[in-house]
């Protein structure tokens, strides 16, 4: 079957699977911000065991970060959705989304191990919040073995 994906990795003005990669799972989650607020507010420790000293300062940097928490717990549960292992029974720090701007996924720890196992080479996500609401899609890619 040829390669019906036009050049340059743009389909319809969204980027493409790219040439040799193969979608391994996709994951979505919406989460409410005022809900992440009142987790974090009244489990403290809450911040240390759900995100990073990265995802943290990203966050605190805005003036209302309650959306920007909320987008990166999406964010982690869409990508635990992706690589079908769900949203228990990982450290959740193992998944970090670095950046503001274009997000990217850095996996730790058992989350990476997972991943590698299942010949995920990355994860790409898109973040957006609006309305009291985050929303996060996560792909997880696999690259095409060559047979021969």
């Amino acid at each position: 079957m040829p390669d019906m994906r036009p050049p340059g990795g743009i389909a319809g003005g969204f980027p493409a699977i790219p040439p040799g990669g193969l979608l391994f799972g996709l994951g979505v989650d919406v989460t409410e911000a005022a809900r992440i607020r009142r987790l974090l507010e009244h489990l403290p420790r809450a911040y240390e065991r759900l995100f990073s000293a990265q995802e943290r300062a990203y966050c605190e940097r805005f003036s209302d970060p309650w959306s920007h928490y909320a987008a990166r717990f999406a964010a982690k549960e869409a990508v635990g959705k992706a690589l079908g292992i769900g949203i228990i029974g990982f450290v959740w720090r193992d998944i970090e989304v670095l950046s503001g701007g274009k997000p990217l996924i850095a996996l730790h720890g058992d989350v990476a191990e997972i991943s590698r196992r299942l010949g995920v080479t990355r994860v790409e996500v898109t973040l957006s919040h609006t309305g009291g609401m985050a929303y996060a899609v996560a792909a997880a890619l696999k690259e095409e073995v060559a047979h021969g």
